[in-house]
């Protein structure tokens, strides 16, 4: 019996809510039009703020970063007054955002936003250009030592193709037409002594005489040209020996320099100037730069006007319900107290 009167008793209170919304549905209906009106107005008459992001591949050379990203990130927020109030200007945007990427040690993420689009790049790009100049001067550093190694192995090569190369074959030529000439003569020389010392003692021999103080004399004079002669075969052995290693030792030593060493010597140097070029070629040194596009979306990010005007009208609908219900709260009080 008691539930039938508290059911019945809801339904009167449920039908006094519905009646009292509906008499006051004229004030609903104002409240939430002048709500949602106000929330339209503010809405289309902030000044809009554009956002662009944009992912910095930090500058590296031969795979070591030129900054690590976690010290670029405190650096940049602190020149760029990240984490400080700023306030947005017509001329000027603000830099609203730098970040590390996460389980990326190379990549930063650089937030902007201005009153328009263009400004926001601006301002972006002022954010990569300072990172660039920044470290510019290490990776042009790096790029100029690299030339320059290959100026000097280039010059290297000059060296030894004009200067080693050429005395080289200097000296073999010396050794050919001098050292060898020289010692040919001075065989043909010392040949034609002997032949002629060797006459002598044939004719002092053929002169025999009964005095034996002139016998005595002439074998004086034939032992004097045999130690001439003696000599003579000494010269001509040590020449005979200088020549042969002249064209055993000296000559083919210095060939196989030419063949080889100088050769495999200037292989070397090619080589070396090879990979100094592959680094540049294959960029690695590079400085910071943009990946991808730049992240520009159209619409402005605040302020969004759908999203104020839906709330503002949720909230001034409820609002006027909530108010109608207190004026009639007032109202019944005061008939109460009558």
């Amino acid at each position: 019996m008691q539930n039938k009167e508290y059911i019945a008793e809801d339904e009167i209170d449920l039908k006094e809510l519905f009646k009292t919304i509906w008499n006051k549905r004229v004030f609903i209906l104002v409240f939430t039009a002048v709500v949602t009106g106000l929330a339209i107005a503010f809405a289309y008459t902030r000044t809009a703020i554009y956002e662009v992001k944009s992912i910095v591949r930090i500058g590296y050379i031969n795979s070591e970063l030129v900054e690590k990203a976690n010290i670029l990130e405190t650096k940049l927020r602190t020149i760029f007054a990240v984490d400080n109030k700023q306030e947005i200007t017509n001329d000027e945007g603000i830099v609203t955002n730098i970040l590390a990427i996460k389980k990326v040690d190379n990549f930063l993420e650089i937030t902007t936003q201005a009153f328009s689009n263009d400004k926001a790049i601006e301002k972006n790009k002022e954010v990569i250009e300072f990172l660039q100049n920044d470290y510019k001067y290490k990776v042009d550093e790096y790029i100029l030592n690299v030339n320059l190694n290959i100026k000097n192995l280039e010059e290297q090569i000059k060296y030894v193709e004009n200067v080693t190369k050429v005395e080289k074959l200097t000296q073999i030529d010396f050794l050919n037409n001098v050292e060898l000439v020289s010692i040919e003569n001075r065989l043909k020389f010392n040949q034609e002594k002997l032949l002629q010392y060797q006459e002598n003692i044939n004719e002092i021999s053929k002169r025999r005489s009964s005095n034996d103080t002139q016998n005595m004399l002439s074998a004086m004079e034939i032992l004097n040209y045999q130690n001439l002669i003696l000599n003579l075969q000494n010269q001509i052995e040590n020449l005979n020996k200088e020549k042969q290693n002249i064209i055993s030792e000296k000559i083919p030593s210095l060939k196989r320099n030419l063949e080889f060493d100088i050769k495999n010597k200037l292989d070397s140097l090619n080589d070396k100037i090879e990979l100094e070029k592959l680094k540049l070629a294959n960029n690695i040194a590079k400085n910071s730069e943009i990946v991808g596009d730049l992240q520009i979306k159209d619409n402005p990010i605040k302020p969004k006007k759908s999203l104020i005007v839906v709330v503002a009208f949720v909230t001034g609908f409820i609002m006027s319900i909530f108010l109608v219900f207190i004026m009639q709260f007032i109202n019944n009080m005061r008939k109460e107290q009558n």
